[in-house]
């Protein structure tokens, strides 16, 4: 217990009015499922977020940074550590304008996607319509390669900026950053700060006739209005995960109040009052039913958090 309060001490020092304790994590996912966090803190700059890693490595507690909840499935037993809620109002900055028409912005990992796509909108800057009626913030589409219709958030990466375990601010290049297939190579203990990105001058007009056009089409295939994490499994080479689960005739199959959805086989919704183990339980089931039918072990592309699927 002095412990406890002693921790409570030092992270409302570091934090006031940003700390809480055995936080349930279930509204800030996108799901809406999770357990309660020891400690949900929400930093407000650089300095508090090195000041919480340096006082959670000195007190050896684990930690784990959340951003807009999506494409994440939290245990229902919650997390033991502290979890960095990192969220921002801050509005992309212009740092460098190009006589090809390409602008460098740089944006906050906290700033959310959707928010970004607006920004684009009325700025008149292009390169961002892919991004459209994807949930999260730009700290996860960076740490998972967020992408739709043939592109990814790689192509218009310039650079991040990343806390290393040891404190340090260290800027990465393009060439430094090991993009892959819905993934971010970090090294242990790193942590996404912000951004640049590149992107090009167009009309307003066009931009948004391109974003509602993309919109359309995901609102269309996917169950946007539902509570879901996104696609739950990664697409295999040369085929679709939401095909492969289809095949198998699961479409629309509950556990509890979570159901495959009738929309897109490839996300798992929430009907109301669903689990993780409601989840998990589907998940396993598609994976098993895919591997017997079509010989494909099917990867998460969600993360899991305090919770892991069966070995097939």
């Amino acid at each position: 217990m002095y412990r406890q309060q002693k921790l409570k001490r030092l992270l409302e020092g570091i934090c006031p009015r940003g700390v809480k304790e055995r936080e349930p994590l279930s509204p800030y996912t996108t799901i809406r499922i999770g357990g309660r966090a020891d400690w949900l803190i929400e930093p407000k700059n650089i300095s508090e977020i090195k000041q919480l890693l340096e006082t959670a490595r000195a007190e050896n507690i684990p930690w784990f940074v959340l951003g807009r909840g999506s494409n994440l499935l939290v245990s229902d037993r919650g997390l033991r550590g502290m979890v960095f809620h990192l969220s921002t109002p801050r509005p992309p900055i212009t740092i460098k304008g190009f006589k090809n028409g390409q602008h460098l912005l740089e944006v906050e990992a906290g700033f959310p996607l959707s928010k970004l796509v607006r920004f684009g909108i009325e700025n008149r800057l292009r390169g961002l319509e892919f991004l459209a009626g994807i949930p999260g913030s730009m700290g996860g589409a960076w740490a998972m390669n967020a992408g739709s219709y043939g592109k990814e958030i790689k192509e218009i990466t310039a650079y991040l900026i990343i806390l290393s375990s040891e404190g340090r601010m260290i800027r990465k290049g393009k060439k430094e950053l090991g993009f892959a297939y819905r993934s971010l190579k970090l090294e242990p203990g790193e942590v996404i700060l912000s951004g640049g990105i590149k992107l090009s001058s167009g009309e307003a007009e066009s931009i948004q006739k391109e974003t509602l056009k993309l919109w359309s089409q995901r609102r269309a295939a996917q169950p946007l209005n539902r509570l879901s994490c996104g696609s739950v499994f990664k697409n295999p080479p040369g085929d679709f995960a939401g095909r492969l689960i289809e095949k198998t005739g699961l479409k629309g199959v509950q556990r509890g109040g979570a159901q495959i959805s009738s929309r897109h086989a490839n996300f798992i919704v929430n009907q109301g009052g669903a689990r993780a183990a409601d989840v998990l339980y589907l998940m396993n089931l598609i994976r098993a039913r895919v591997r017997e039918q079509s010989g494909v072990l099917l990867e998460p592309e969600v993360r899991l958090w305090g919770c892991s699927l069966k070995e097939i």
